[in-house]
């Protein structure tokens, strides 16, 4: 007779998330996983999958929920450019308050370029967000805050990829006020 699920697998997504944050997922084992977790392997692998696809499910996990919170903020907000510069500056904070870099991006670059699985999912993940903030970005359009002969989605990739810039400038020379001035430099420069 099959034994019944007896966790909260929502719960423990987070958790094997966090050890995949803090070590990437070449360093992370399955005993790591099966530790923090705190489930015996059998019900992660009946439930779950193995460490890849525990890795893709919190990939995953990760992207939904700060897609949610993102929308949640924007929402809030009665002009588009607003919202715009919010993100930017939410950005800079989460850089400069955190010593965690963002989980996409570590994933891009510890396993995107060798595993097509990974870099499949990383890219349709991606794409969301780019196609979120180009929304975001046509209204700004519309409402006069933003030059409307540029191309929103290409505005769009330009502010998304600035943020993993800043990251890699922060990581090397742990200077916040760099990367306020970056940021304020990107907003005066995207604005009309």
């Amino acid at each position: 007779m099959a034994r019944c699920v007896e966790f909260n697998e929502v719960e423990k997504i987070e958790k094997a998330m966090n050890v995949f944050w803090e070590k990437g997922y070449n360093a992370t084992s399955m005993q790591d996983l099966v530790d923090a977790m705190q489930i015996n392997r059998s019900s992660l692998y009946n439930t779950i999958g193995d460490k890849h696809q525990l890795f893709m499910k919190c990939i995953t996990t990760y992207f939904e929920a700060s897609l949610c919170e993102l929308q949640q903020k924007v929402a809030q907000e009665k002009s588009a450019m607003q919202a715009l510069t919010n993100i930017i500056n939410d950005k800079v904070a989460s850089i400069v308050d955190t010593e965690k870099s963002c989980l996409g991006v570590k994933s891009i670059f510890e396993m995107a370029s060798e595993d097509v699985d990974v870099r499949n999912l990383l890219t349709k993940k991606n794409a969301v967000f780019i196609g979120f903030i180009t929304e975001i970005v046509q209204k700004a359009m519309q409402e006069g805050s933003l030059d409307d002969t540029e191309d929103p989605g290409l505005l769009a990739e330009y502010i998304m990829t600035s943020f993993t810039g800043w990251k890699q400038a922060y990581i090397l020379h742990r200077d916040p006020i760099k990367i306020k001035k970056m940021a304020s430099f990107l907003i005066k420069n995207i604005s009309k």
